[in-house]
């Protein structure tokens, strides 16, 4: 029995093997080429900078696909299953319940969407799946949280970048999206910077700060009500696991910090946005102070930005087609609801529109997926990132029904299924070990 020249990697004992080592070297461009184009949202910049749009959509397909034919077997655990007959099914049926009155975009948008979208989640939590527990999966791991810092200082850069673009987002003057058109995407690959950095530090504690106060200083800088609350969860959540010793006095200080404000939110928020160092306008203002309303459990239509009517709206006319659909699209885009910017808003919540568009079955069977990761999530020694980073996901998925088709999404998602399904695997090959 000899063992290959990397000391994390199994004994390698077959042919077989040797060549399934050497290929995951072969293979590791390919992943990490996808992290930067999902990631840093090249496509968007291209089509903001140049009004091209789709120009590095080929290349992101092609490294997927490698990643598919290299690695896609071993990704194939309980919860990828599921997810992926989430998404064939809400096609499949979505396409069956199609219908052009409902819909102000053909199928072959959704179909290129999310085909692509299982395309990267296959690949790439493939590729994952097969890194064993070492210094190999630890520097990818690294490498994706570098990138998603650097995609997160793009937001700081906005000045700059809006300069180029030709297309400049709606809300250019009062937020800020660095590389993505639209702020509340920046602020969500933001906090998954910092939940990533929380869960991967840096040796040196200068830089880890640095990094922290950088990617968290940008979710507040998009003014996304859902980033900033999001934020304020993952660092709360990341205080509690931490606290040892001096800490828990501290933590305990903290909770009497929180009760204190959350007894009087707006008092104190109105006091920091009044700030004249801040600067804020009255959109900026009303966003900062709806964390507070929001964080005291006031969800209503004005924290929401509209959104708890559009969910309303979406809900009853899935239940006037139920257990069916109405089509895709027809829930992307929900004519007769809210018209703004010359276009219909959509459901703004991925699993209300995945039940509207398809039915209940593809609903239920996200539902299942998302279960099923969470649970196996605490089952893992990394349950810290995988936990943290599938809440932010989670909360993703319930303010936006486009999160499936998210590039950075798509890739974060991929991450943790493949973690996953590498520890069944693992932990299957063990058993049949045992067996023997």
């Amino acid at each position: 029995m000899r063992c290959c020249s990397n000391c994390g990697h199994l004994p390698v004992t077959t042919r077989a093997q040797k060549r399934e080592a050497s290929g995951d070297w072969r293979i590791d461009w390919p992943a990490k080429v996808l992290v930067i184009i999902c990631v840093l949202n090249l496509n968007g910049v291209v089509s903001m900078m140049f009004d091209q749009g789709g120009a590095v959509s080929l290349l992101m397909l092609g490294t997927a696909s490698i990643l598919v034919l290299a690695a896609g077997r071993r990704v194939w655990s309980l919860p990828f299953a599921l997810l992926f007959l989430a998404i064939v099914s809400y096609l499949l049926f979505g396409a069956l319940f199609y219908d052009p009155l409902l819909s102000v975009e053909a199928p072959g948008k959704y179909y290129r969407a999310y085909g692509g979208a299982l395309l990267i989640l296959w690949g790439l939590a493939g590729y994952v799946a097969r890194l064993e527990p070492g210094p190999r999966l630890d520097g990818f791991l690294a490498f994706v949280r570098n990138v998603f810092l650097l995609s997160a200082a793009s937001v700081w850069a906005s000045p700059i970048l809006y300069e180029y673009y030709v297309n400049l987002p709606f809300s250019f003057q009062q937020r800020m999206g660095g590389f993505f058109g639209n702020p509340n995407e920046a602020a969500m690959v933001s906090v998954l910077a910092v939940a990533l950095t929380l869960a991967l530090p840096f040796r040196s504690k200068l830089i880890q700060i640095a990094a922290l106060a950088m990617a968290g200083t940008a979710v507040f800088m998009t003014f996304s009500k859902t980033g900033m609350v999001c934020l304020v969860i993952v660092l709360a959540w990341h205080l509690v696991r931490a606290a040892r010793g001096i800490g828990l006095v501290i933590l305990t200080l903290g909770m009497l910090v929180v009760i204190l404000f959350l007894q009087d939110a707006e008092g104190i928020l109105i006091a920091i946005v009044d700030s004249p160092m801040l600067d804020l306008d009255e959109h900026q203002r009303g966003r900062v102070l709806a964390v507070g309303q929001i964080l005291s459990g006031q969800i209503d239509e004005t924290t929401s930005t509209g959104r708890t009517y559009l969910w309303r709206l979406v809900i009853e006319r899935a239940l006037n087609d139920f257990p069916l659909g109405s089509g895709l699209g027809s829930a992307h885009h929900i004519i007769g609801g809210v018209l703004e910017h010359d276009a219909w808003q959509g459901a703004h919540n991925t699993f209300l529109m995945i039940w509207s568009e398809s039915g209940v079955l593809p609903l239920l069977l996200l539902i299942a997926a998302m279960g099923s990761a969470a649970l196996s999530s605490l089952r893992y020694v990394r349950s810290r990132l995988e936990l943290t980073c599938l809440f932010v996901l989670l909360v993703n998925m319930i303010v936006s029904h486009m999160s499936l088709a998210l590039r950075y999404h798509n890739v974060m998602l991929a991450i943790i299924f493949g973690l996953l399904a590498g520890v069944s695997w693992r932990y299957a090959k063990k058993r049949s070990r045992r067996r023997i």
